[in-house]
Formats: C-alpha cells, structure tokens, sequence
C-alpha cells in the first residue's frame, strides 16, 4: 500500500509539471504615447488634462494634473481614432479635437495569451485650437513604450 502511495505521488508530480505554463509577456499594454512639447523642448502641462474618445463614453485619461505626457489605448478595429483633448484652467477651458488614422495589425503570441493588436499610425492632424502641431516620431504602436506622437502647444 506504501508503494502505492508513493507512485501515486510521483504520478501526480508528473502530471501537474507537464501543464505547459503560457509564455504571456507581463509588459501588454498596446497604447499610443504622447508627449507635449512647446519650442522644441518637453514640457508639463500646469493645468488639467482630460482626453476622451469621441462618440463614446470613454474617459482616457481623467483630470492629471502637471503631465508631460499620456499614455492612450487605441481602437481595435478603427482605421482612425478621434479624441478630445481638454486643458482646463480655473477660468478657461481649452478644447482640440485630435484625429489618428491608422493600419491594425493582428498580433499573436500563443493560444493561452490574449489577442492583441499592434498599429501603425499612417497619419495624424488636430483642430488647431490650442495645439499648434502633431508631429508622428514613431509610427509603430507595441509593447514598446516609446514616444508614438508629439503634440507641439502654443
């Protein structure tokens, strides 16, 4: 019986450590990263920052203050995003409306992982409210969180 015992043991060992474990990377957040600039050089934001999704009802990004940059989920089916961006003060309100055209690229990594999808921005203008310009410095938008668009604030 003691014999038993012990295969059963090492049967149940041999089992669980053949579960294949999913190769996720822990680092999948597909976001598209902004960066405000103002003459050339990075700039923080002294104001409130609020970014949302045109024709949902999605807050992206909700009340920072002081920021130098943004980090925003893109669509995953869109061929072109539009946001909102608003600065608000405490006696005015900025508003520019941004539009992001891009080509979505599935991307797979194993059947255990979730589907992600990578972009490649094709294009990008803005309203010209209170952003001057839109500069695209990487157009691939992955896992790497590198600098994707550089808005230029009068």
């Amino acid at each position: 019986m003691r014999r038993f015992c012990h295969i059963s043991v090492v049967l149940c060992i041999l089992v669980i450590s053949a579960c294949d474990s999913a190769d996720c990377t822990l680092m999948n957040n597909v976001a598209c990263s902004y960066g405000f600039y103002s003459n050339g050089t990075s700039i923080s934001l002294l104001d409130t920052l609020n970014v949302y999704a045109c024709g949902t009802d999605s807050v992206l990004v909700n009340q920072e203050i002081g920021a130098s940059s943004a980090s925003i989920p893109m669509s995953y089916w869109l061929d072109a995003d539009t946001l909102i961006f608003e600065v608000c003060g405490e006696t005015y309100l900025l508003v520019d409306t941004v539009y992001v055209e891009k080509e979505n690229i599935p991307h797979f990594e194993s059947p255990d992982c979730p589907s992600k999808m990578f972009h490649a921005i094709t294009a990008v203008r803005c309203t010209h409210n209170f952003m001057d310009d839109i500069t695209i410095t990487n157009p691939i938008v992955n896992y790497d969180q590198v600098e994707n668009l550089q808005i230029h604030i009068r």
